[in-house]
């Protein structure tokens, strides 16, 4: 009873498969492919700094090459030149373009101003006061309490002709602003 073997367990030693690949080869793979990275990455260099080529020989090379485009110093003496009819030329300028509203018929002493836009925040009133500032272009915020609400109205100016508020109302319109000129 003391010298029997138990259910299930063999008295024959578990033979090893033979491995698939031997250790030898694996590890000559694995050391094949660390020195050809370590051979790569010396090559790239990432932590060498870059150093842009000679800057005499390409400047030189580009002047060179820029200078034969240049035929036109020779070509310029020998072209006519022809005059601009007189017929084509106005004799008097145009009347500028631009919506005005007379707001005072007071001819003499005239001032311009550009309405741009009422707001009831302040916030955005001012937004849109610093927007005109950066144009460089005189610009103030307005409060007019109409009922029981409060508008807060930015207005440029003044100016002291009518050109010279179409010139600033084309300067705000070239940087996506609105407005109209108004004659106080």
């Amino acid at each position: 009873m003391f010298n029997k073997t138990q259910r299930g367990v063999s008295e024959r030693p578990k033979q090893d498969k033979p491995p698939l690949i031997p250790k030898w080869f694996g590890s000559a793979v694995v050391a094949v492919l660390i020195i050809g990275l370590m051979s790569a990455f010396m090559l790239w260099k990432p932590w060498a700094p870059v150093v842009p080529h000679s800057a005499d020989a390409t400047t030189a090379s580009t002047v060179e090459e820029t200078n034969q485009d240049y035929r036109f110093y020779d070509q310029l003496p020998k072209q006519q030149i022809t005059p601009i009819p007189e017929q084509a030329v106005p004799n008097s300028q145009p009347k500028p373009s631009g919506v005005v509203i007379q707001t005072v018929a007071s001819e003499a002493g005239a001032n311009f101003y550009l309405q741009v836009k009422s707001f009831q925040d302040p916030d955005s009133a001012d937004a849109r006061r610093s927007e005109i500032l950066m144009n460089k272009l005189p610009a103030e915020v307005i409060t007019k309490v109409e009922g029981k609400q409060t508008w807060y109205r930015v207005i440029s100016g003044p100016y002291t002709s009518q050109e010279a508020a179409l010139l600033a109302q084309q300067t705000l319109q070239n940087s996506g602003i609105d407005s109209i000129i108004v004659k106080n």
